[in-house]
């Protein structure tokens, strides 16, 4: 969850380390701070709070210094306190250490170095890094590069659990070394300079050029170069990856928040990811059409509104297919006894690559021999690079906590994937295909003429944001929208927000409602229209109210009494959860603005969780 940049070069490291902290924020903005290895040791800034905190404590001390490490946090051990932000030194201050990930033996570890005399300063994890190191260098002497490599070896083999770790030492000034296990780290190649990060948004404003790392790797990072080892210290070839770069990622285009920004993006996004797919969609997703002939059994994995791009896609299998499919939360997945039925192709999604969750899924559907396909945004990543296939989606980085875009763009890529898979096994001719594939072309527009219902959904936002509670109902392909908008709401608004399949409603939930409660219903004019205008009435006669989003078929059978409405562009059945969202997405952007919220940055999450 944690962001790491590491820079060694000729030019002072600081304005490095921050420029790579505020790329990093969206993974981490509890607390930051920076260690800078100069002339006189090291310099350790710190701050609780966001980066900008800690910017305005490094411009009025400006450390001195060509190599660098930097952290921006999201708590795991330890309170976002100053004393508890990273760069964590050893007893002697010497050695400073910054880590992504959890240490589960740090106990014992942190008791056996204190029984050796170690102080310790904070309530982290990470701490126990920075002294196991000293104890690994105290007899050092000679080559101390060599001597850290050799330490930081020892140490990540005695560590338990996941981590992206940089250190610099006093002794080895120039050197940056790092070392991972189930946590993101790159390097970055640059011209007399190179980076360490926990992705490339940390250095991609100086360089294109990046080498991942695998799990056991450690990265000697210094001006002159980029070395990299296996666990045992021994030489390892690597691969130098060119990145591409996204003019769509620059700036908020003059608004207050990425996050509206993102949202009015979808119409180019989601058309790019469909335009990607439809090039060639027989090798897309990379996947063979003899191996999709013989799958028996589908199931997607994602977590948070990854998972319910899964659950939206089930509807889409399922009808598409005829096969059985189930869409499963990574975090539940990768602990329960799940079967292991033959012929099984497993789909993740994630938009950064990284989810810890879904990645330890997709090891396990791996072990049980299933065809793994990965859809993400993030090229390089985790997902991408252990998955048998990968799918990307066009989005460039998004940037907000709160997904918006690269929901959309998973939507159509797996509503693809479906389709090409009911062909495959012989389900769907190839004139529905076509109709099919021609219809999703058609999404962008509808997409976009959503986008246009802002002015609407805001009127309605000034109507509700007082409001403490909401509840969201939809049926079938629906009903995961609802969960989604009542997610979005709930993640930037920090009201409570609760979704529901509307059918369910008079099981329980309707007991929730009281006079004046929001229920935002998903009710197109589609085949269910009926089934979710009855589920109106029946929130109505409890006094609360009905809000409508629907299409210009539903706005004409709709109730009267039903006066609060979004109307969106008439979209075929299975498709609507595309354009639907738009209107659920920038209902919670009003709410959250009207509150007052810090929209992009939400309290207590981070955009790539990297930790269970």
């Amino acid at each position: 969850m944690c962001g790491i940049i590491g820079y060694t070069g000729k030019k002072e490291s600081a304005p490095y380390l921050i420029d790579g902290l505020k790329a990093l924020e969206y993974r981490g903005y509890d607390s930051a701070g920076v260690a800078v290895c100069g002339a006189d040791g090291l310099r350790i800034i710190k701050s609780a709070g966001k980066v900008a905190a800690l910017e305005i404590k490094v411009k009025a001390v400006s450390p001195e210094g060509t190599c660098g490490i930097a952290h921006t946090r999201w708590a795991t051990h330890g309170k976002p306190t100053e004393i508890n932000s990273h760069p964590h030194t050893d007893c002697s201050g010497e050695i400073a250490v910054v880590h992504n990930g959890i240490i589960e033996n740090y106990l014992p570890v942190k008791e056996r170095l204190e029984k050796n005399g170690h102080r310790f300063k904070s309530e982290t994890d990470t701490e126990v890094i920075a002294h196991l190191l000293e104890e690994k260098l105290k007899n050092a002497s000679g080559d101390y590069e060599k001597e850290l490599l050799k330490a930081v070896a020892e140490a990540a083999a005695e560590l338990s659990g996941s981590y992206a770790v940089a250190a610099v030492w006093k002794k080895a000034p120039g050197t940056v070394i790092g070392a991972k296990k189930k946590s993101p780290l790159v390097a970055g190649i640059g011209d007399g300079e190179n980076f360490l990060g926990s992705d490339v948004s940390a250095f991609g404003n100086h360089t294109d050029k990046a080498v991942y790392m695998d799990d056991g790797d450690i990265a000697v990072i210094k001006a002159s170069g980029v070395e990299i080892y296996d666990k045992n210290c021994a030489p390892k070839k690597y691969e130098i990856s060119v990145m591409e770069k996204s003019g769509s990622e620059a700036g908020k285009n003059g608004l207050e928040h990425y996050m509206l920004k993102e949202i009015r993006e979808q119409p180019f996004t989601i058309k790019s990811t469909i335009e990607s797919v439809l090039a060639d969609i027989d090798s897309a997703f990379g996947i063979k059409t003899g191996d999709l002939k013989k799958i028996k059994n589908i199931m997607m994995v994602g977590c948070g509104t990854a998972y319910h791009a899964t659950a939206t896609a089930k509807y889409w299998m399922e009808e598409f297919t005829n096969i059985p499919t189930q869409a499963e939360l990574a975090s539940e997945y990768k602990y329960r006894k799940a079967a292991i039925p033959k012929e099984t192709l497993a789909i993740f999604v994630s938009q950064s690559g990284e989810t810890a969750d879904t990645v330890a899924a997709l090891e396990k559907a791996k072990e049980a021999g299933f065809k793994t396909v990965a859809i993400c945004n993030v090229y390089g990543s985790t997902i991408s690079r252990i998955s048998d296939h990968t799918f990307y989606t066009k989005c460039g980085q998004e940037i907000s906590v709160a997904s918006t875009k690269a929901f959309t763009a998973q939507l159509a890529a797996l509503f693809a994937l479906s389709v090409l898979i009911g062909r495959a096994v012989g389900f769907l001719d190839e004139k529905t295909e076509k109709r099919l594939l021609d219809e999703l072309s058609r999404i962008p527009e509808a997409v976009g003429e959503a986008v246009k219902s802002e002015g609407a959904v805001k009127e309605l936002a000034e109507r509700y944001y007082r409001d403490k509670s909401f509840v969201f109902l939809g049926r079938n392909v629906n009903y995961p929208i609802a969960l989604e908008g009542a997610l979005k709401l709930k993640e930037i608004t920090y009201l409570q927000a609760e979704g529901f399949a509307a059918g369910e409603i008079k099981h329980g939930p309707i007991a929730l409602l009281s006079v004046g409660t929001p229920v935002i219903a998903l009710a197109p004019g589609d085949s269910l229209f009926d089934k979710m205008s009855n589920a109106c009435e029946e929130v109505m006669a409890r006094g609360a109210e009905a809000v409508a989003v629907t299409d210009s078929r539903g706005n004409k059978a709709l109730d009267p009494k039903i006066k609060n409405r979004i109307v969106l562009p008439d979209t075929p059945e299975y498709l609507a959860p595309m354009v639907n969202v738009v209107a659920l997405q920038l209902f919670a952007y009003w709410i959250a603005r009207l509150n007052g919220r810090e929209i992009d940055q939400p309290r207590n999450l981070a955009k790539s969780v990297t930790v269970e």
